[in-house]
């Protein structure tokens, strides 16, 4: 662990005030801790945790609207709207509503074929919500919500599939592993950080270490990006350490707000949702058809 990574994380004690946040980003980069020793269980996505205090929360823009679902997002691929006959998929969960999701076949063909496949056998349906963590992801995948990895249509863990136009964004929809790659099998998560934590993680590192956010990212996860993908990250949220470590294989498009609800709510010592929520159906489809 570097000396800044290391400063960061001792300043967490006390950092909530008044006027203060405590701005809290949890990578799923390493996805190790409770599943590398016997293979069993996918961890959540939150091994490492990188800190900030920052003096306030920056500004949100007047326009309440998601931006990614603001018409300049269509210029850009993954938040493009699902065109007619894309393969799309519904989360439909309890006491919620529904999650619509575009899904990347092109991009992340097994992961995608994985997927389809397990949510038409109805692997998915009736299962709870196994993680949620504050401000950054919630995480499903078992018929009892314990985080517990199966297999995959492959017979085992399949490799991680990096795009670059594919990032982990605000809404997209990732796959869970065990910090290595070929450990995909049928965890997933949605990511939900919002871009005002992205924003608010920049000014400590410059003014206070001297340091970029890209910089930050290499040293403390050895993720690498370019500032034109850092600068999605600023305008629509998401989780840039996880890129090139977690396979984005969809994108949200209508359902943020029950995404957001998601992540506001109480959970267990093992961030387990109390009381539990259910995904009663995962429904695979192609858009524009009933």
């Amino acid at each position: 662990m570097s000396r800044l990574h290391r400063t960061i994380e001792s300043r967490r004690s006390g950092a909530i005030q008044a006027l203060c946040l405590a701005l809290i980003i949890l990578s799923a980069m390493a996805l190790t801790a409770c599943g590398k020793g016997n293979g069993t269980n996918t961890t959540d996505p939150n091994s490492l945790t990188p800190e900030a205090t920052v003096s306030a929360r920056p500004i949100e823009d007047e326009d309440e609207t998601e931006p990614a679902l603001r018409p300049e997002a269509q210029s850009i691929y993954q938040l493009q709207l699902p065109a007619q006959g894309e393969l799309c998929a519904e989360f439909v969960i309890d006491g919620y509503g529904s999650i619509y999701v575009r899904l990347f076949s092109d991009d992340a063909r097994k992961a995608v074929e994985n997927f389809k496949t397990l949510a038409e056998s109805g692997l998915y349906d009736g299962i709870r919500i196994n993680r949620v963590v504050d401000e950054y992801m919630f995480q499903a995948g078992d018929k009892d919500g314990l985080g517990v990895s199966g297999t995959s249509i492959y017979g085992g863990g399949f490799a991680n599939e990096i795009s670059e136009r594919l990032q982990p964004i605000r809404g997209a929809l990732c796959m869970a592993n065990l910090g290595e790659d070929s450990t995909n099998t049928n965890q997933f998560f949605f990511v939900q950080t919002k871009a005002s934590l992205v924003r608010a993680l920049k000014d400590p590192l410059d003014n206070r270490y001297n340091m970029t956010l890209a910089q930050y990212l290499k040293e403390a996860y050895g993720t690498e990006l370019t500032d034109e993908q850092l600068a999605l990250y600023e305008v629509y949220g998401g989780a840039p350490w996880l890129y090139g470590h977690n396979t984005v294989f969809g994108q949200i498009y209508e359902g943020y707000d029950v995404l957001d609800a998601i992540i506001s709510v109480k959970v267990t010592s093992k961030l387990r949702p109390n009381p539990a929520i259910t995904i009663s159906k995962v429904r695979v489809f192609h858009y524009g058809e009933k």
